[in-house]
């Protein structure tokens, strides 16, 4: 039986800004173990033209799971103490080596500092302090500021990475009524005249809708003011893909900017047909995210070391591209090639149009060209599959391995 691929070329879902990655602590100390050459090399292949081409980085505020011990830019209520000199060590030297011509920066928090905190800890969820949100806002301040000095540019802020998490590393929780709280009061007005943006939630997309109404809803918001600043919504993969719910988000709210902040896949040990295997769900979650109406996709951790690290917690996932076991030199791994040979058939640029089939076996992209429409096709099973794209009256067949990945020309008559 074949699958049905109905391409709506009517139904424009504006341009697809690419992909990017993070650099964590963790990325950051390993890239500073290889020779500048092999750093050169790994910055060509993650943001050159030849490479995957990434057009985003993610980095933290303060210290999280990827990094080699908890840290804080500040412990005292008056900040006199603040400075990032931690991050100068690693993180920032890594930053200043991309130089990509409009790259764009997206920057979350873990953690409020300790003493905002009614737990007085970074760690173990716990809750900013009613009457810590104006200086919490003002210290976001401080560390944009910190990084304008140094010639870094953030473009866009989330409030806080999963507000809903508990976690033995960083983590901070909010309620939704919390959320607008700080995002739309406090943030806002403070970064009024930083030229930054913010992007909400930074969670999982199981009930994105119940989600977007609490956080986008007028009747939450109007009283705050400020809505220009608040860009739109970032969400991670973990819990899975619900395109459903993400279509049902870009329907309700048009205009609102939908960025896929973080993926990962767990650790094992290196093999590379493993590996290909974790590459898959990459396919997926990427291809079903713009076609239901995502601006860009940023993938985790950049580069970790042949444990999966390091991570003070231990806690261990992949990267497209890991160290060596001496630690001396990077693999490119099959899920980096998955990347970039997605890259390379739906480049940063694209002009996307929707497609609608009804089966988890594929994912489907397609995007308008000069010359008509390319159509992306990819078997996420582990079976032959034949996919039969429709547009109009034109019909193509197409027949794929398991984890092929293909893309079909359809030209204007």
């Amino acid at each position: 039986m074949s699958i049905k691929v109905t391409v709506k070329p009517d139904i424009e879902l504006g341009t697809w800004q690419g992909m990017g990655g993070a650099i964590t602590e963790a990325t950051a100390y390993n890239f500073s173990k290889l020779s500048p050459q092999k750093r050169r090399k790994l910055i060509d292949a993650y943001f050159g033209r030849s490479g995957i081409d990434y057009r985003w980085v993610r980095i933290s505020i303060g210290s999280n799971d990827f990094c080699l011990a908890p840290y804080e830019y500040t412990k005292r209520p008056s900040m006199r103490d603040f400075t990032i000199a931690h991050d100068k060590k690693w993180v920032i030297p890594m930053l200043k080596s991309i130089r990509k011509p409009n790259l764009k920066i997206v920057a979350s928090p873990w953690s409020p500092p300790a003493f905002m905190k009614t737990t007085f800890m970074k760690r173990f969820g716990g809750h900013l302090k009613p009457w810590r949100y104006e200086s919490y806002a003002k210290y976001i301040h401080k560390w944009l500021d910190a990084y304008k000095k140094e010639g870094i540019k953030i473009n866009y802020l989330t409030p806080q990475n999963e507000p809903r998490a508990f976690q033995i590393w960083e983590s901070c929780l909010y309620s939704f009524r919390a959320q607008r709280r700080l995002a739309y009061k406090y943030l806002a007005n403070e970064l009024k005249d930083a030229k930054v943006q913010l992007l909400l939630w930074d969670h999982n997309k199981k009930n994105l809708t119940r989600t977007a109404d609490n956080l986008f809803n007028g009747k939450y918001v109007t009283k705050y003011g400020r809505k220009e600043q608040v860009a739109g919504l970032c969400y991670h993969w973990y819990n899975g893909t619900f395109p459903d719910e993400m279509w049902q988000v870009r329907q309700k709210y048009p205009d609102i900017m939908l960025l896929s902040s973080e993926m990962c896949v767990g650790f094992s040990p290196y093999d590379p047909a493993d590996w290909a295997t974790a590459a898959n769900p990459y396919y997926y979650e990427i291809m079903s995210d713009i076609n239901t109406g995502a601006s860009a996709w940023i993938d985790w951790n950049m580069l970790l070391d042949w444990q999966g690290g390091p991570s003070y917690c231990k806690n261990y996932v992949k990267s497209p591209v890991i160290l060596n076991e001496k630690g001396d030199d990077f693999i490119l791994t099959p899920i980096y090639d998955a990347l970039k040979k997605f890259s390379k058939l739906f480049p940063a640029g694209s002009r996307v149009i929707r497609c609608e089939y009804d089966s988890k076996d594929v994912a489907v992209v397609a995007r308008k060209t000069r010359s008509g429409y390319e159509v992306v096709v990819a078997n996420v099973s582990y079976a032959k599959q034949t996919v039969v794209i429709k547009l109009g009256k034109k019909q193509h067949r197409v027949v794929l391995d398991k984890l092929q990945l293909q893309k079909v020309m359809i030209k204007y008559t």
